[in-house]
């Protein structure tokens, strides 16, 4: 598949786990687990890459880095766009790691857009819920090992991922706002 079509399908299944769908979604795009990395250098963001590319090569699957397509892809956006749009929109890493060769299988996306410089490795379902858990699970040992400060950030009930700015860390984790936290309350309300 062409990366102009891997870049758009990354983008709706994001916003499809980040709660912004109308409709209901297959339970392969529900978000399972979400993890944030401190991605300090470019040897760290090499590092992710080299560590998403090794799994996903043992693991039948593979990775596809949209981020320099999307960084040219922002260069139209309007001046007058507002701020959160533009943090929301604002990546320095787009990558999505999908199983089969149509691109139609994602299990993990990886995301800056409105946390700049921490992405959120988000891990969905997907279509082979065994075999996604078994890469997750690879997936998060070296992560481990290399990010032992990595954060897990909370799939909410309603299987949106909050936004950044809703959350506050507590020094161990990551909690929602109070004031924020009605927004992801029920699995109904799929708009944050």
């Amino acid at each position: 598949m062409g990366k102009q079509t891997t870049v758009a399908s990354m983008i709706a299944i994001v916003a499809l786990s980040a709660g912004c769908a109308p409709t209901p979604q297959p339970a392969s795009n529900r978000t399972v687990a979400a993890i944030e990395l401190p991605l300090l250098a470019a040897s760290d963001r090499a590092d992710l890459l080299d560590i998403l590319r090794r799994e996903a090569s043992a693991g039948g699957l593979h990775v596809d880095d949209g981020s320099q397509q999307w960084i040219e892809f922002r260069k139209s956006a309007p001046k007058d766009e507002p701020p959160f749009a533009k943090s929301v929109l604002t990546k320095t890493i787009y990558v999505g790691v999908w199983r089969g060769t149509n691109d139609d299988d994602p299990e993990v996306f990886v995301d800056d857009g409105g946390h700049q410089g921490r992405p959120w490795l988000t891990f969905l379902q997907g279509e082979h819920p065994d075999l996604a858990t078994k890469f997750r699970t690879r997936i998060l040992t070296d992560i481990g090992r290399r990010w032992p400060d990595a954060r897990v950030v909370p799939v909410m009930p309603n299987g949106a991922l909050p936004l950044s700015d809703d959350l506050t860390w507590t020094g161990t984790a990551y909690v929602v706002k109070a004031d924020r936290a009605r927004n992801y309350a029920h699995p109904d309300n799929a708009t944050p």
